[in-house]
């Protein structure tokens, strides 16, 4: 799974610029209410897709918890997901974009502990599911409130280039 996840990483770091440079894309920053906090990039994909509105978002997310003095539990998820925006079917508005998307993430886990044998670290991966709205605040920017399997409900900006 790490390797699958690694690949499709590096496919959509190694077309970003060429998709990037001829459409539009964004950079977002997120917390959700388990206190979660995410970095993502997305590009739009439409011209390669039959005009479809479908977009490839590479995210970062990390989740730390203190459960007591050197005592900690924290995990890190890395992934690649496509977007499909429902706006031209949902006819919300100019500036309210509902979406879904699905992914790979590789997730890794560590566990510190009070003494030196308490370390624990863990790697894994499975698919991510993600789904939400974006309200356009400017043209270059959105409020962005989803649900997702890493993190849950969470709230975010982003800024489109």
């Amino acid at each position: 799974m790490k390797n699958i996840v690694i690949t499709a990483l590096l496919s959509a770091f190694v077309a970003a610029p060429a998709v990037a440079a001829s459409s539009s894309g964004n950079i977002g920053f997120n917390y959700s209410v388990d206190n979660v906090f995410g970095i993502h990039g997305e590009f739009d994909i439409s011209s390669m897709t039959n005009k479809a509105p479908v977009s490839v978002q590479v995210f970062l997310k990390n989740y730390t918890q203190n459960i007591a003095p050197g005592v900690s539990w924290g995990t890190t998820g890395i992934g690649v997901a496509g977007i499909f925006d429902f706006h031209s079917m949902a006819r919300l508005g100019k500036k309210i974009h509902p979406y879904a998307g699905v992914g790979l993430m590789s997730v890794s886990h560590k566990w510190r502990g009070a003494g030196p044998s308490w370390t624990y670290t863990g790697v894994g991966g499975g698919l991510y599911f993600t789904g939400g709205v974006r309200y356009f605040l400017t043209p270059h920017t959105a409020a962005d409130f989803n649900y997702n399997n890493f993190g849950s409900l969470t709230a975010g900006i982003n800024f489109n280039f």
